[in-house]
């Protein structure tokens, strides 16, 4: 006699890391870990743990009979995750400390793991044990036995359960170095930087002349109020020629969003500014 036994799985839990730098909202800066104790629980009940590039997903058998005593009361999950990416400060609006920890934790009826909308400077702090960034989440299910145990008859009317880490782009000032053998840099004062679908809602500093790093002859354009920094940019900043009142030539129709390793803090201006080189 043959027995066919089909095993139909169900997702249980799922932490997400989401960031609004990323064209995607994807983060896959993280690596998750499992604590020795959780992973201890995790076998007992069978859960099957899966990783994907931005989330952690725990899956149980859907067939598995939890309606035991042996199952009753809270369980009690802790995961870690490590920072992978070097430049992560750079374009995340956290604190510029290298070593630092997260506290993130389940919040009663949010699925957020933490109070704000984004990963604020309140719940992290400077670590001096561990190096990079990196995050403690402390999770529990279970309180009332709605899930295991006796009177876990509602299980499927709460799963799957799904939490998120979000972290918000840093907003800096950004500035663009334009330099070249045009017939333009003649001209600089007809030279402007803004974007024209949304005239004026972006401005920049008239070009302020300076010699580059390479003793060169260059013109600064800083934009007067931050800007946040995408992977791909939400915005489209040309340079334009503007001789006339209501007329323009367009000489770069979009300008790149500028690289998050340039990022610096001015001392003296007590500002993060992001440059990016122009040459026309």
């Amino acid at each position: 006699m043959q027995i066919n036994h089909i095993i139909q799985f169900q997702e249980l839990l799922s932490i997400t890391i989401n960031h609004g730098y990323y064209y995607n909202n994807r983060c896959n800066d993280f690596i998750f870990e499992v604590e020795n104790e959780t992973m201890q629980t995790i076998k007992q009940y069978g859960i099957i743990v899966k990783q994907e590039p931005n989330k952690l997903i725990l899956i149980i058998d859907a067939n598995k009979d939890f309606n035991h005593f042996c199952y009753l009361g809270e369980i009690k999950l802790n995961f870690k995750i490590k920072n992978k990416n070097p430049q992560f400060l750079n374009f995340t609006e956290l604190p510029f400390i290298s070593n630092q920890c997260i506290k993130l934790e389940q919040i009663t009826g949010r699925e957020l793991l933490h109070a704000a909308e984004n990963v604020t400077i309140d719940i992290c702090n400077e670590s001096y044990s561990t190096a990079g960034i990196n995050g403690k989440i402390n999770l529990s299910l279970n309180k009332e036995n709605e899930l295991f145990g006796l009177s876990s008859s509602e299980k499927n009317k709460i799963l799957p359960i799904r939490h998120f880490i979000n972290f918000k782009e840093r907003n800096v000032y950004w500035k663009f170095f334009i330099y070249g053998t045009s017939k333009y840099m003649e001209d600089i004062e007809s030279l402007y930087i803004y974007d024209k679908s949304q005239k004026n809602s972006i401005t920049f500093t008239k070009a302020i002349p300076l010699i580059l790093p390479n003793g060169k002859d260059g013109y600064l354009f800083i934009s007067e109020k931050t800007l946040p920094l995408k992977e791909r940019p939400n915005k489209q900043l040309g340079l334009y020629v503007n001789k006339r009142k209501n007329t323009e030539n367009l000489l770069i129709k979009s300008l790149p969003c500028p690289n998050p390793r340039s990022v610096n803090f001015d001392i003296k201006t007590e500002k993060f500014y992001v440059q990016e080189f122009i040459y026309i």
